[in-house]
């Protein structure tokens, strides 16, 4: 079974088109990573908010990735675009389960 992430993003106001450039840009490096199966984008538009729905091997495969991202420094380009900084990001991590 595939470990499965939801990724929330609040955007500020007046900023939902560069971040959707951000993330248009991002995504591609994203599904390419070792790991990555699929990632879905889904919008919000009530909250303002980006929603990242992220299927991943394993949640080390996608830990790996998440430090490569800070390294890279996506982490502090999204921060001026979210509500409240990067603090604001919701990431749940979910395992199937077998009921």
């Amino acid at each position: 079974m595939r470990d499965r992430v939801i990724a929330e993003f609040p955007v500020k106001a007046g900023k939902r088109d560069e971040f959707e450039a951000t993330l248009r840009s991002a995504l591609p490096d994203t599904r390419a990573f070792d790991g990555c199966r699929d990632i879905k984008v889904f919008y919000d538009e009530e909250r303002n908010t980006f929603v990242l729905i992220e299927k991943w091997d394993s949640f080390a495969h996608y830990d790996k990735y998440i430090a490569w991202r800070m390294e890279t420094g996506l982490g502090a380009m999204l921060d001026p675009l979210l509500e409240d900084g990067a603090a604001a990001l919701k990431i749940s991590r979910l395992k199937a389960t077998d009921i």
